[in-house]
């Protein structure tokens, strides 16, 4: 009888284990991996955390220099994987074009800490302070923070857009 009774607890500690795992279950390195990545973009959305995309929405540089101004995305609103989009810069003194302003685009999950792996978004000055930004990755569901960084002389500003991205 001594030894029934340490077969039984080894019997059902195996049991208990191994329902913990796999990919279907609720506690399993799988579905871990999988649920919150799945859950982030409608987590993001239901908690009111990123900016509601419109065309032409505009926010100010954060050093009160220039103007940013999304006036179009596609898709729209902006969606997983790669987005383009075209920006026009204005002064905020004069509201005249930034034309020949040198602008640097950075997508970044600050909720995952990294960015949009090998792809570095492709800018291209068009006409009249406006800019076509091609290649913004944002390929993996949830909170994105897209920044624009615009040099144009000594005026240096920045502005950041605010995404919830879906699965």
């Amino acid at each position: 009888m001594r030894h029934v009774l340490p077969l039984a607890l080894l019997t059902l500690g195996t049991a208990l284990t191994s329902c913990s795992g796999g990919n279907g279950g609720n506690g399993g390195a799988g579905s871990e991996a999988a649920a919150p990545e799945a859950d982030d973009g409608a987590v993001c959305l239901s908690a009111g955390r990123g900016d509601t995309y419109t065309a032409g929405l505009e926010k100010p540089g954060t050093a009160g220099q220039l103007r940013f101004k999304l006036m179009t995305a596609a898709p729209a609103p902006p969606q997983r994987y790669l987005n383009e989009w075209t920006l026009q810069v204005t002064s905020m003194k004069d509201g005249s074009p930034a034309t020949g302003a040198t602008l640097t685009v950075t997508p970044w999950m600050p909720d995952h800490q990294h960015g949009a792996g090998a792809y570095t978004p492709k800018v291209q000055e068009m006409t009249n302070g406006q800019y076509d930004v091609k290649e913004i990755n944002t390929w993996m569901p949830g909170y994105w923070e897209i920044t624009v960084d615009a040099t144009k002389g000594a005026v240096h500003d920045t502005a950041v857009y605010k995404f919830c991205i879906s699965a």
